[in-house]
């Protein structure tokens, strides 16, 4: 038997064995760890994990894959017997080893997982239920290209990104499957790239088969899952917590062609000196990433800048206007409007967004933003 087929036979012994203890989703893993050939998994029902992850977060967050030390530990706190299988292959960082990425991307399937911080996107379909069966297909098969569009394009130029999504019936959401703050900023160029291409695509093609989009954008924790198809957890992830949540109330109160930004604070990750930065910061740093569109084509014309800011209300005078939105349960979410403009070298620029004079019966209540100091004064 030749290594690849050895990996090969392995990897089929390794899923027989997550699906055969994952039992339809009666048990979830908690963790796995290896030694040489050999791999340990810790499965237990999931109010079992999830019951115990408050005061133990190692069992939600971060790899599945676990020291020796804390897989032992997991297995202690579930009260359960790991179990371990021998593997025709050594699992490693080594020359002649597996990589433990690939048995990673394989259990994470039968796992929960939470993130910290994850930039994700939300594009509804304005009056999509007044839409004719035909029409409404056509819209989201139109959304969906300008999806793709957006992140082809952002790979051709060097800014890498694999953006998932998930149907909510009259749009998607959307996320970068990478994780960090630069991961995130590029989301949100996606943003500005996917409704470019929608609104270029609403000049050129039938209004009824092209959607009007009203969009939102933030940062925030979520967990992740692989739904339950048939007899198997599919291949792609699911994501479900307060960033989804938020989405949802704020573009619940968002006008047709509107850009919502939702206020948030997140840890900085490789930022220097700052321990965590807020919506403004990272707008503004993510502006910079945009230098490897300029000159792109777009449209048939070449791309000469790409403007983004937030928007200020006439009643907030000398600062920043943070947008107060209360949801239908009475809780209270803040976002800034944004305003975004590409200019093009001989044609009209593309105007995203909406200009305070043109938010109508936006229903929310301008704020002045109170700017948080990151050097750690409030």
């Amino acid at each position: 038997m030749s290594d690849m087929d050895a990996v090969r036979q392995g990897m089929r012994e390794i899923d027989f064995v997550l699906y055969s203890s994952w039992r339809l989703g009666k048990h979830i893993l908690a963790g796995w760890s290896h030694e040489n050939n050999q791999i340990s998994f810790a499965f237990s029902a999931p109010y079992n994990v999830l019951g115990n992850a408050e005061a133990y977060p190692r069992l939600i967050r971060g790899r599945r894959l676990m020291g020796g030390k804390t897989f032992a530990e997991t297995c202690k706190v579930l009260g359960i017997r790991p179990l371990t299988m021998d593997v025709p292959f050594s699992v490693g960082q080594g020359r002649n080893d597996v990589n433990p990425a690939m048995i990673e991307n394989l259990v994470k399937r039968y796992a929960v997982v939470e993130t910290a911080n994850r930039a994700v996107m939300l594009f509804d379909i304005v009056g999509f239920s007044k839409h004719s069966p035909l029409e409404q297909v056509a819209q989201l098969s139109s959304l969906e290209y300008s999806i793709n569009s957006a992140s082809k394009r952002l790979n051709e130029v060097g800014l890498r990104n694999e953006l998932a999504r998930s149907t909510v019936g009259d749009g998607f959401y959307a996320w970068n499957r990478a994780k960090g703050v630069e991961a995130d900023m590029r989301t949100y160029i996606a943003l500005i790239l996917i409704l470019a291409d929608n609104a270029l695509a609403r000049r050129k093609g039938n209004p009824r088969l092209v959607p009007i989009l009203r969009a939102a954008f933030t940062v925030g924790p979520h967990f992740s899952y692989h739904q339950v198809e048939g007899n198997n957890p599919r291949g792609f992830e699911y994501i479900v917590g307060d960033v989804t949540i938020g989405l949802a109330r704020i573009i619940g109160k968002a006008q047709a062609q509107q850009v919502l930004i939702g206020q948030f604070n997140r840890s900085s990750d490789q930022l220097v000196n700052q321990s965590e930065i807020d919506t403004i910061l990272f707008l503004a740093r993510a502006e910079k990433l945009v230098q490897p569109l300029i000159g792109q084509e777009l449209g048939g014309y070449r791309i000469t800048n790409i403007r983004a800011s937030v928007t200020s209300a006439m009643e907030v005078r000398n600062g920043v206007t943070v947008y107060r939105i209360v949801d239908k349960h009475g809780f209270s979410h803040q976002a800034f409007n944004a305003r975004i403009t590409i200019d093009r070298d001989g044609a009209e620029s593309i105007t995203l967004g909406l200009g305070t004079t043109e938010l109508g019966e936006f229903g929310a209540e301008p704020t002045l933003y109170d700017v948080r100091q990151l050097s750690g004064q409030k």
